[in-house]
C-alpha cells in the first residue's frame, strides 16, 4: 500500500468482488484501528460471497480507504405482521489518516448509498461514538443521517488501538435510501432544541493526552466525559426525547420525541 501524500485528486472508490480486494480491505482496517485482522479476510470474503457489502477508496494508484458492511432487517412495527425495513449495517469504514482530508469518507459513504439503492435497500445503519464530534458533524449534518437509538457499552470491551480501554457507548444512526429520488441525502445544522447534549471539542486528543500522562481510567478528562454524556443520553432516550441533529456548538440538539 502507498502512503506517501498526492496533493489533491478525487477518490474513486469500487465495489470489492475477489479475494485479492478483500485482503486489501483488511489492510487498510487493520492500519486505521492499529490491529491485525481488525477484520479477519475471510469474514470480509464470506460477506462479499453472500450479498454483502465491500468497497476499496482509491486516490489514484494510492489505497485509501474501504469499507464493509452486512445485510440487516428491522420490524418498523408493533405487532407480528409490521413491515420490515431492509438495510446495509456499515459495520467498519476506514480512512487512512494521511488522506483524510480529501473526501474519502465521504466517497466511500456515498458509494454505499448507490449500492444499497441499486439493491432495494430501504436505508442505511451503523454506530458511532456520541463522545467524537467530527463523526457526529459528518454522519448528522453532512449526511444527513437521523439518530434512531443509543447503546451504553454496545460492543464490549474492544482492543484496537482506537478504543483500548474505553467503554463503547454508540449511537446508531440510520441513513434513508428510499423515497430520497435516487440522490442521497444531506444534513444541515439543527438551531433550534428544547435542551442539549454537550460533546468534547477533540475527545481522541484528549484519550491521548490521558494515556501519556499515565491516568487510570476512572481518572482521565475522557472518562468523565463519557459518565456526564452517559447520564444525559440516558435520558434522551428514556423520557420522551429524541435526538434532532447536531447544534453549530457541536452538542446534540434535543426535543420531544
Amino acid at each position: 500500500m502507498r502512503t506517501d501524500n498526492v496533493a489533491g485528486g478525487t477518490p474513486r472508490v469500487e465495489t470489492v468482488a475477489s479475494r485479492a480486494q478483500c485482503e486489501l480491505a483488511g489492510s487498510v482496517f487493520d492500519r486505521v484501528w492499529g490491529m491485525r485482522g481488525m477484520v479477519p479476510n475471510e469474514v470480509i470474503v464470506a460477506t462479499v460471497h453472500a450479498g454483502g457489502y465491500a468497497s476499496l477508496a482509491w486516490v489514484g494508484d494510492a489505497l485509501v480507504g474501504a469499507s464493509w458492511g452486512f445485510l440487516g432487517a428491522h420490524d418498523v412495527g408493533q405487532h407480528p405482521h409490521s413491515p420490515v425495513m431492509r438495510t446495509l449495517h456499515s459495520h467498519v469504514t476506514g480512512v487512512v489518516p494521511e488522506y483524510g482530508s480529501l473526501g474519502v469518507g465521504e466517497a466511500l459513504k456515498r458509494h454505499q448509498w448507490l449500492w444499497a439503492h441499486e439493491h432495494a435497500l430501504d436505508a442505511i445503519t451503523w454506530t458511532f461514538d456520541p463522545l467524537v464530534r467530527r463523526n457526529a458533524y459528518f454522519n448528522l449534518v453532512k449526511l444527513g443521517a437521523i439518530v434512531t437509538e443509543y447503546h451504553e457499552d454496545f460492543y464490549g470491551a474492544i482492543s484496537d488501538g482506537l478504543n483500548r480501554g474505553e467503554h463503547t457507548d454508540r449511537l446508531v444512526v440510520t441513513w434513508r435510501v428510499t423515497g430520497c429520488g435516487g440522490t442521497p441525502p444531506t444534513g444541515r445544522h439543527v438551531d433550534v432544541a428544547e435542551w442539549s447534549v454537550s460533546t468534547p471539542e477533540d475527545v481522541e486528543a484528549l484519550r491521548v493526552a490521558d494515556r501519556a500522562a499515565g491516568r487510570a481510567s476512572h481518572h482521565a478528562d475522557a472518562h468523565a466525559w463519557r459518565i456526564r454524556q452517559r447520564a444525559d443520553l440516558r435520558k434522551v432516550f428514556s423520557g420522551g426525547w429524541k435526538i434532532a441533529g447536531l447544534m453549530s456548538d457541536g452538542s446534540y440538539a434535543v426535543v420531544r420525541a
